[in-house]
């Protein structure tokens, strides 16, 4: 017999109420649970956000709440498909005919990939405004755009925002079960953290992959597709091929500056005919969806940094290099990747940071500029050295070069393996391994 529509949310509903919750790990990530404000959780597609929601569930159980006093919503749940604005009044409706509300002092409500309902921020907005101090509501979504859509004003002020992207070092460390004992590294730790750290950049830190046996590489490109897919070939108008060709192309050129007139020459060359305009579309898409970044250059002239190329990164080092160059050939732009991803999730935990590239009329150039308001606080290089000599000398000029024209004199050169500081016409120069900078971060 075919259920209604009331029928199926009632049933997800109470098979959510009487199933366990599947099983999480700890992640580092923090949510202001305790706060009113709707939390709303962004991030690549199975990076866990999902996972994220049921680790808050179990946390809230941990400390006394009721388990029907929390409701977990999946909205490509293929049973409550096509989605449809009513389920959220049908939730409400839930709600009072279980008398929720008079049970328990907050009802908790997790709504899984929202987006997925046309208009969903109106109705959000409304049970919120209606129902606050009463019912707590987490929201989750796999692209960038989940506030600031046409509708996304309507919940200026009311939202706090969590970036989930996949494992960062010492999570991955974690999820294998190698514990941090203190801040003094033995040589057996470090030969133990290297070797890990050689895993991470090959397969990256989404958490299927992490945990996964031998099929990691066929984990990956199914992780790939699927944003693909489902994130992004849906919102553009090209055949898959050629959003495909796109996005291996960019994985390929991964912290490579690029502009998209140059980007759209070279797919010629290669049959792949995209107008700038569309590049830019497809890329903003692309970005939207957390499968690209980009930095721009850093300059006090907004017209350098509207007109200089960017350098363009991937969310994951195993998308890299599956999809763009093995792990073996080009392992210097696989730790830039790396660098770039571990900097984007600290500038996610802090709105006040901006990061950057750096580069002259001399072609000098400096990988990365972190800037706290109004000031650079550090320019950090990265190289794949074990020692000095295989640093370059412009790599220095350029990070000295750089620290005179900002006033900064936190300059950072994260190397594979060599450790030193040094002082170079009066600047100071920290090298530092960055299997050690990734964990005492």
């Amino acid at each position: 017999m075919m259920q209604n529509r009331k029928d199926k949310l009632r049933t997800i509903v109470e098979e959510y109420w009487r199933k366990d919750l599947p099983a999480t790990t700890e992640r580092m990530l923090r949510l202001k649970i305790e706060s009113d404000l709707i939390n709303d959780i962004i991030g690549p597609r199975r990076a866990g956000k999902t996972y994220l929601m049921f680790s808050i569930i179990e946390r809230l159980l941990e400390n006394g709440v009721k388990k029907d006093a929390t409701i977990y919503i999946n909205f490509e749940n293929r049973r409550l498909l096509p989605p449809s604005q009513e389920y959220f009044n049908d939730l409400i409706e839930i709600i009072y005919a279980k008398k929720l509300m008079e049970q328990h002092d907050l009802v908790y409500i997790f709504l899984d990939e929202v987006q997925r309902v046309e208009g969903w921020e109106k109705y959000v907005r409304s049970i919120y405004d209606e129902f606050k101090g009463r019912i707590k509501i987490f929201i989750s979504g796999s692209t960038s755009k989940l506030t600031e859509s046409d509708l996304g004003y309507l919940l200026t002020g009311r939202h706090l925002t969590t970036v989930v992207s996949p494992l960062s070092f010492k999570e991955f460390l974690s999820f294998k079960e190698y514990n941090i004992k203190s801040d003094f590294f033995i040589e057996q730790d470090i030969a133990i953290i290297k070797e890990m750290l050689r895993e991470y950049l090959e397969y990256g830190g989404f958490p299927e992959v992490v945990q996964s046996g031998p099929d990691k590489e066929e984990l990956i490109q199914t992780l790939f597709m699927d944003i693909i897919n489902r994130d992004i070939l849906p919102k553009t108008k090209r055949r898959s091929e050629i959003v495909e060709d796109l996005a291996y192309f960019l994985c390929s050129n991964s912290g490579k500056l690029a502009s998209f007139s140059k980007m759209t020459r070279m797919l010629k060359s290669i049959g792949i005919n995209v107008s700038v305009p569309t590049m830019e579309k497809y890329f903003t898409i692309m970005k939207d969806s957390f499968l690209f970044f980009d930095l721009k250059i850093y300059s006090y002239k907004v017209k350098d940094a509207m007109q200089y190329p960017r350098k363009i990164y991937c969310i994951d080092t195993g998308f890299v290099n599956f999809a763009g160059f093995k792990f073996s050939k080009d392992r210097g732009r696989l730790i830039e990747n790396l660098v770039a991803i571990e900097l984007m999730r600290d500038k996610a935990q802090n709105p006040l940071m901006g990061l950057f590239y750096w580069k002259d009329s001399q072609d000098r150039e400096v990988d990365f500029v972190i800037r706290k308001g109004l000031e650079v606080e550090q320019l950090v290089q990265v190289t794949y050295a074990s020692n000095k000599e295989e640093i370059k000398e412009r790599e220095i000029t350029a990070l000295l070069k750089a620290g005179k024209e900002f006033g900064c004199n936190d300059l950072l050169v994260i190397t594979w393996e060599y450790e030193a500081e040094d002082v170079i016409d009066g600047m100071n120069i920290i090298y530092t391994p960055l299997w050690k900078w990734l964990v005492e971060k």
